[in-house]
């Protein structure tokens, strides 16, 4: 019997389960586990467990409580592989257990917690077991409830709005427009990502896509927060250059090599021919060809050895350099443009060409006699491939498979971006016009200019260029608010196709005049282009990126013997976002559905099932003998007198065994009503 009791309660799950009911004790007793300062330690809490701890604190003192160990979910992670979510149990909650070792009550696990009701405590702790608000000196009470929804049982003025999915910026915007108060759901929405890609030019996206970020953020930070974010932006933009230091040092070599080849050569001839015509003697002329070459030696081995360490001082130096330009940047740039993102590249040009010229200047000067005149700045200049081969940084930069994707950007909260193709020539000619302003007010030469390692008088880092019609030498690249916000643009690239064209229907419309902004209800196929193999990325732009969250895909056709083979046929809504400015007058109550698209057919389907919208507009259906939806036609909105739609209607499928199919209407403008058609039988007969 003994032998069977010390099995059983060493033996999970054979011996008596005890499970208990307890409350989370108040954050004085465990500070430093619920903030998570230094001292914390695991995913545990104390907790007062009714029935066995008494209902005071004379007996038993909060501090003096059990640890709790929290069972976590497997969708949580434990902590291995930094795959983990932080607990978020209060004080004061109500949660399930079971002691790990049985009776004897000394290892409790938490498995689960009770639910809060929209009567929420309001009340501090007083004493063990009685509710209280479970707020912390971290989270503090902002008189807000969170219910079931944004307005809750209550009048809504304390009900909690779920966070928006837009980036911080926006929600920002949006409550000063409103007076409403909006938060992000995630401080990530809006950033650009730059993918790993077998081109490249993925370095320079991504610097690019850093600065982007940063200037974004400047209008909605504090001081305190831009220093903060100019310095991790320093960090991330010198990681990416180190790239293209290594780069260009590796593009310097290759140049001069076959220069000191050839300076060698030609060096033994010279040598060998003055030799040989003052001795006569081939043997002597020989050697002292072979001992010119001999002397150069020592000089190009040192320009070999001196290569790692020149890179190494390069990268060192670019900090400052690069702070600066974002300073200028943060200082000046009110609206992040691709030029603006070209001449930030550009300025690391500069400073890279000038840090290789000023540590391989002196030891050229060592073989200038084989160089022939050669000008290590002019070289760097002009090499534009020297950075479109830019060394791969990390497992990310591993040449990927080419899907025909135009793309390697995308928009957190949004989709793939639309870009252009890196030009690096327009990069150089930037950097080369920057560099020569700056020769002309500093009143030194080229050389010494890039061993100075000038920067550049760029665009960025001069206050005017956000002033509205700003031109310098390098172009029109205005940093300033854009213009005009008016107008929705809708960008169709990827695959292999071109030529497709498409323009946005705005409904839903909020607001007057300069200040109406609406949502996407459709949109309007102008051209469907030729050559998609694969279906193109759809974008929604504005000017003023105030619109979020319209999200559209296209459909193409894949029957070879199609006259609209490879075209884009259709473009679809899944979101119709809201924000986006309106140009023009709009009118949407004469918009109708034109068509519906099956995205996906479903199945089980009858065809004496029913298709309706929110107005109660009939639709007829179309079903196969398998109970696949193969069409949808929508009411003939010129014979019936439909309602006009002022929103992106839903429809219903009315059925007793389908499932799984996606429609999607299509708008367009509603044609002019003819009335209701009637059948007249005219019989023509003879009058007597």
């Amino acid at each position: 019997m003994i032998e069977e009791s010390i099995i059983q309660s060493n033996f999970i799950g054979r011996d008596g389960f005890r499970w208990w009911i307890g409350q989370v004790a108040p954050e004085k007793a465990q500070e430093d586990q619920l903030n998570q300062t230094a001292a914390a330690w695991g995913n545990r809490v104390k907790v007062r467990i009714m029935g066995y701890h008494p209902q005071n604190t004379v007996e038993l003192k909060d501090e003096d409580l059990p640890w709790a160990q929290v069972l976590l979910s497997p969708q949580a992670g434990s902590g291995k592989a930094n795959r983990a979510k932080s607990l978020r149990l209060s004080p004061g909650d109500s949660v399930l257990g079971f002691f790990l070792d049985g009776d004897d009550a000394q290892l409790p696990v938490i498995i689960g917690i009770f639910g809060n009701t929209a009567y929420s405590p309001s009340d501090e702790y007083k004493g063990p077991f009685t509710p209280f608000t479970g707020y912390t000196s971290k989270i503090k009470n902002d008189n807000t409830y969170i219910l079931k929804n944004e307005v809750g049982d209550q009048s809504g003025k304390k009900a909690q709005k779920s966070p928006r999915a837009v980036s911080p910026e926006l929600a920002k915007k949006i409550e000063e427009a409103t007076g409403i108060a909006e938060r992000a759901v995630s401080t990530a929405i809006g950033q650009t990502v730059v993918f790993g890609s077998s081109s490249g030019s993925a370095t320079i996206s991504k610097v690019k896509a850093e600065v982007e970020s940063l200037v974004s953020k400047i209008p909605f930070s504090t001081a305190t927060q831009k220093m903060g974010m100019l310095s991790e932006k320093v960090d991330k933009i010198s990681g990416l250059a180190s790239g293209l230091v290594g780069n260009m040092v590796n593009s310097t070599y290759k140049g001069l090599a076959p220069k000191l080849n050839s300076g060698l050569d030609k060096l033994y001839t010279s040598v060998y021919g003055k030799v040989l015509a003052a001795t006569k003697s081939r043997s002597i002329a020989k050697r002292a060809g072979t001992a010119a070459q001999t002397a150069m030696v020592p000089g190009i081995g040192a320009i070999h050895n001196f290569l790692g360490c020149a890179v190494k001082n390069i990268v060192g130096g670019l900090g400052n350099a690069i702070k600066g330009l974002l300073q200028g940047m943060m200082d000046n740039v009110k609206n992040f443009v691709s030029c603006i993102g070209d001449q930030f590249v550009g300025g690391l040009m500069n400073q890279i060409i000038g840090g290789i010229t000023k540590a391989l200047g002196p030891l050229l000067g060592g073989v200038s006699k084989i160089l022939g005149g050669f000008s290590l700045g002019g070289f760097l200049r002009s090499k534009a491939e020297g950075l479109l081969s830019i060394a791969k940084i990390g497992k990310c930069d591993k040449p990927q498979k080419n899907l025909e994707e135009k793309t390697n950007e995308w928009i957190i909260g949004k989709g793939p971006k639309s870009i252009l193709g890196i030009s690096v020539d327009k990069i150089l000619d930037a950097a080369n016009t920057a560099d020569k302003m700056t020769q002309s007010l500093v009143g030194f030469g080229q050389d010494l200019s890039i061993a100075g390692g000038s920067l550049g008088v760029f665009d960025f880092l001069n206050p005017s260029v956000s002033v509205p019609g700003f031109k310098s030498p390098l172009g029109e690249c205005y940093g300033g608010p854009p213009l005009s916000c008016a107008g929705v643009k809708v960008n169709i690239f990827g695959s292999k196709g071109k030529g497709a064209s498409a323009k946005a229907i705005l409904g839903s419309i909020v607001g007057e005049g300069a200040s109406a902004t609406g949502s996407l209800l459709g949109i309007d196929l102008t051209s469907g282009g030729s050559g998609y193999n694969t279906p193109p990325f759809i974008e929604i732009t504005d000017e003023c990126g105030q619109g979020y969250g319209g999200i559209a895909r296209a459909v193409i056709d894949y029957d070879e013997s199609s006259p609209t083979y490879q075209q884009v046929t259709d473009i679809y809504i899944v979101s119709e976002g809201e924000n986006y400015p309106i140009k023009g007058p709009q009118v949407t109550d004469q918009l109708a559905v034109d068509h519906v698209i099956v995205v996906n057919p479903g199945q089980d389907y009858d065809r004496n099932d029913t298709i309706s919208d929110g107005d109660g507009n009939p639709y007829t259906i179309y079903v196969d003998d398998d109970g696949r939806i193969l069409n949808v036609l929508p009411p003939d909105s010129a014979v019936a007198n439909v309602n006009g739609i002022k929103d992106l209607p839903e429809l219903t499928i009315n059925t007793k065994n389908g499932y799984g199919a996606i429609l999607k209407p299509q708008l367009k403008p509603r044609p002019p009503f003819q009335g209701e058609v009637k059948q007249v039988i005219d019989c023509v007969s003879w009058d007597k």
